[in-house]
C-alpha cells in the first residue's frame, strides 16, 4: 500500500491493527502520550500534512519493520 494522504495512513493503522497512541509511538513523536496521537489524528483526517518520511515509515511498517524496542502494547 502506497501512503499518499490520510486517509491511506487511517487505513494503514486500521490494517496493522493500532491505536492511534501506537502509530504515534511507532512514529517517535515528540510528546506520545499527550499530543502524538492528537498529531497522527490531525494527518489522518488532513488537517496536518502526512511528510515524506511519514509515509516511508509507515509503509515500512507495513511491511513488517517495526522500530528498535518497538511493541505494539497499548
Amino acid at each position: 500500500m502506497k501512503i499518499t494522504t490520510g486517509a491511506d495512513m487511517k487505513a494503514a493503522r486500521h490494517a496493522l491493527g493500532w491505536s492511534l497512541r501506537q502509530m504515534a509511538r511507532a512514529l517517535r513523536l515528540a510528546q506520545v502520550e499527550t499530543k502524538g496521537p492528537d498529531r497522527v489524528r490531525d494527518m489522518e483526517s488532513g488537517a496536518r500534512e502526512v511528510t515524506g518520511p511519514v509515509t516511508v515509515a509507515v509503509e515500512a511498517f507495513l511491511t513488517g519493520f517495526r522500530p528498535h524496542g518497538f511493541t505494539a502494547e497499548p
